[in-house]
């Protein structure tokens, strides 16, 4: 009762404002996104690449990219709740999906990793036993951010879900330059042997979903995925919040 008493104070001295474009929320709202926020973060609908989940063309040959076709990835498939559309000063209309992944990871609103890992759950496509592994981050970069947004994303993914994470299982071996602004082939280059297998980690012979919060090339994910067959992964999946529409 208490509680309830305190959280209705706060709420009245404090309104509750979507995390996204601050209009106001109802009081009784239980995610910090508002509901037009949340519809400009449609499904992604095919056709799609079969392996990297990019929208193609409906002429692409057999069902790929030609990234996939020069370049297959180590993954199986990857899929992702949405488009990512960057979001940049005059955009019209804004791009609500990339604004709250920028405010969960460089802005520190923590909330919207529940809103964004709600989005994973209701649109979830890989098989219910598999198991979660969040892409990690370096060392020095985790200490700057102050936590991993994939493994916040994973845990509200697998609550949801009932799905196991494995939460260490994959570890960055060495910093990184940024991805951003770098070419496919630059970010394959810079992401050589940047990840291994936490000692004791049960990957063999499981299902595993690989999650992180936005796929532009798939760099990322393919070399995670290497190690992750390498250590004896039954099927090596990847899901995202976003997904970028060129890789």
């Amino acid at each position: 009762m208490t509680t309830r008493w305190l959280r209705g104070l706060l709420d009245a001295l404090f309104p509750p404002r979507c995390e996204v474009c601050r209009a106001g929320l109802p009081l009784d709202r239980r995610t910090c996104v508002c509901d037009p926020c949340l519809r400009a973060m449609p499904a992604l609908e095919p056709p799609w690449c079969d392996r990297c989940g990019v929208p193609v063309g409906p002429t692409a040959p057999m069902g790929c990219c030609s990234s996939c076709l020069h370049h297959p990835p180590h993954f199986a498939s990857a899929r992702a709740a949405a488009l990512y559309r960057p979001a940049h000063p005059g955009l019209n209309p804004p791009a609500p999906l990339a604004l709250a992944i920028q405010g969960l990871k460089y802005a520190r609103r923590r909330a919207l990793a529940d809103a964004l890992g709600q989005l994973l759950a209701e649109r979830y496509p890989f098989a219910p036993t598999a198991l979660l592994v969040p892409v990690p981050l370096h060392i020095t970069r985790l200490r700057e951010r102050g936590f991993n947004q994939a493994l916040l994303l994973a845990r509200r993914l697998g609550r949801a879900r009932g799905l196991a994470v494995a939460s260490r299982a994959l570890v960055r071996t060495r910093a990184t330059h940024a991805q951003p602004g770098l070419a496919a082939a630059a970010r394959r280059t810079n992401l050589a042997n940047a990840f291994a297998l936490r000692p004791g980690s049960a990957i063999a012979e499981r299902e595993v979903v690989l999650i992180d919060d936005v796929l532009t090339t798939g760099a990322t994910a393919d070399a995670c995925a290497t190690v992750l067959s390498a250590a004896g992964a039954a099927r090596v999946d990847v899901y995202t919040v976003g997904r970028a529409p060129c890789p």
